[in-house]
């Protein structure tokens, strides 16, 4: 893999390394042949074994990706052991959806994909997996290119596919905690697409994008991307197709020690939503400041937000994951401007999620 895009900035910039550092123009020919070799193979297909001869003389200029391995397993109902159980395994499902663009209510799912697995609460691992799925959808519509361009699927892939509503709901009926890397988008996808299947709209929900922080358990991860956090790992995997992308975020969890444990904490955790109603307009730049982010009705996509969120037009808020952190901002607040929150208005201010209904 390379994100080189400009060979001739590349030689040139080599060029002057290998100048100030007095290197033979020998070397500086082969490090010029690796980098078109680097550019060429820039799109993906197999390794260029042709450069291991230079890996092996100058191993400081390269680095090893491996491809992540549970992104080799078959779609099936074929369990496949991957740690010991401990005896208090308990049921999830890794989601995640393709979609014909990012409109909560224009677009729609052209792919789902789910891995069912068996957690270790006590051990923090999942230890194995029992199914995976995945199907195609027919959006009724062509495909934007840039989504062909993403993700692969093409017009011709999902032409009279469908979705099995029964094989879906069999797959969730012992009610297993959904997890996806941005749960807010995917949840309301896959609930709008089985909005008449109520249960299947009740069930928990946790997110690695917002409810692990990777960077904490592991100093090497600079982003919260999936893709880029298994390049920190050392891993890469061919992302943007459903199944392959569930796959790797199993692997992940399993990988990064600490993972799957933070985000277990924070699905059992309350959250705790507290807006600013009516706070004086010189008093933003404290509220901002102390982490309040602005809610704007008008900028809101109807029906992607719950009444509690709508009903004001306008307001600051702020989420936290503590009772105390709650009683810290309520004090702040009716200290900065006294905001007029008692026990018989409390709801008016606050909002408490779990995981049931984070993310709805």
């Amino acid at each position: 893999m390379s994100d080189i895009s400009n060979n001739e900035e590349l030689h040139e910039g080599s060029d002057t390394a290998l100048d100030d550092a007095g290197r033979d123009s020998a070397e500086a020919e082969i490090l010029r042949h690796v980098s078109t070799v680097a550019e060429e193979s820039s799109g993906g297909g197999s390794f260029p074994l042709e450069i291991i001869p230079v890996i092996e003389s100058r191993p400081e200029h390269f680095r090893l990706l491996t491809r992540i391995p549970y992104t080799c397993f078959r779609i099936g109902k074929n369990r496949i052991k991957l740690r010991e159980p401990a005896g208090d395994e308990k049921s999830m499902i890794i989601l995640d959806t393709e979609t014909t663009g990012l409109d909560f209510l224009k677009d729609r799912i052209i792919e789902l994909a789910m891995v069912k697995v068996k957690y270790s609460p006590g051990l923090g691992v999942v230890t194995s997996i029992e199914n995976i799925y995945d199907e195609l959808e027919d959006p009724m519509k062509p495909l934007d290119p840039a989504v062909v361009k993403i993700t692969g699927i093409t017009d011709d892939d999902v032409k009279g596919k469908k979705i099995d509503d029964g094989e879906v709901s069999a797959i969730m009926a012992d009610s297993p905690l959904i997890i996806a890397h941005n749960a807010r988008f995917d949840r309301r996808m896959f609930e709008k697409r089985f909005a008449h299947l109520k249960h299947l709209c009740e069930l928990p929900w946790g997110c690695t994008l917002s409810e692990i922080n990777w960077n904490a358990l592991d100093g090497r991860i600079f982003s919260k991307k999936q893709e880029a956090i298994a390049l920190s790992m050392g891993y890469f995997y061919d992302a943007h197709r459903a199944s392959t992308d569930c796959l790797a975020l199993l692997w992940l969890l399993n990988c990064v020690q600490g993972a799957l444990s933070m985000l277990l904490s924070s699905v059992d955790s309350y959250t705790y939503t507290i807006r600013a109603l009516n706070a004086p307009y010189d008093a933003k730049d404290i509220l901002k400041s102390r982490g309040y982010q602005w809610f704007d009705r008008e900028k809101v996509k109807a029906g992607s937000k719950s009444f509690w969120w709508m009903k004001y037009p306008k307001y600051w808020y702020k989420s936290v994951g503590s009772v105390d952190e709650y009683q810290q901002e309520v004090a702040f607040l009716m200290e900065l401007y006294g905001m007029p929150i008692n026990a018989d208005n409390q709801q008016e201010f606050t909002c408490v999620d779990t995981a049931f209904t984070r993310y709805k």
